[in-house]
């Protein structure tokens, strides 16, 4: 007697919400999906989980819906691409009391993009001249010429000094031979 008491007030408690969850079509693994359900205005507040047969215990993907809103879009984690996944929605103060249950449904391999990538290199040539006497040393001249061209070699822009390069490398140069030609005055 006891026993059917208790089963009686099960069903009872079971069936007095009257959320229904359509079944999620296309859902990929990573990507975001639209749950779709209905209800009434009787239903409370719930938690979403994810469940399948491989899981030690099924994973929360919303929490706190409002059975009202009759749709949301959630962003599902990284599972194995496989059959037999569900839906439940669940007490959000007690994960054991379900008030419904989706239809078994496929999550898709994750989809991947890929993308191209091209690299430049350019070249070039630097002439250096100069002279230096006693303590004075007149200041090099320098040239240079050169043409960019590109490339999806994959080779990466190869170093030359041009332009402020080259006169960050005059003065010590010139330092140099003014220290030189000084030692031989000596």
């Amino acid at each position: 007697m006891f026993t059917q008491l208790c089963l009686s007030l099960a069903l009872a408690a079971a069936s007095t919400y009257a959320l229904t969850i359509n079944t999620p079509t296309n859902p990929t693994s990573g990507g975001t999906t639209s749950i779709t359900w209905s209800s009434t205005s009787d239903d409370p507040v719930f938690s979403i989980e994810l469940n399948h047969p491989s899981f030690n215990s099924a994973l929360a993907i919303a929490n706190n819906v409002n059975p009202a809103d009759n749709n949301r879009t959630v962003g599902l984690p990284p599972v194995p691409a496989e059959d037999n996944y569900t839906l439940t929605f669940v007490n959000i103060t007690d994960i054991n009391d379900v008030f419904a249950t989706s239809g078994s449904f496929s999550i898709g391999a994750a989809v991947s993009s890929s993308s191209g990538r091209s690299t430049a290199s350019a070249s070039g040539s630097v002439t250096q001249s100069g002279s230096a006497s006693q303590a004075s040393a007149t200041s090099p001249a320098v040239s240079g010429s050169g043409s960019p061209s590109a490339s999806n070699s994959g080779s990466g822009p190869s170093p030359s000094p041009t332009g402020s390069a080259a006169a960050g490398l005059r003065a010590p140069v010139v330092a140099l031979f003014a220290l030189v030609g000084a030692a031989f005055v000596l």
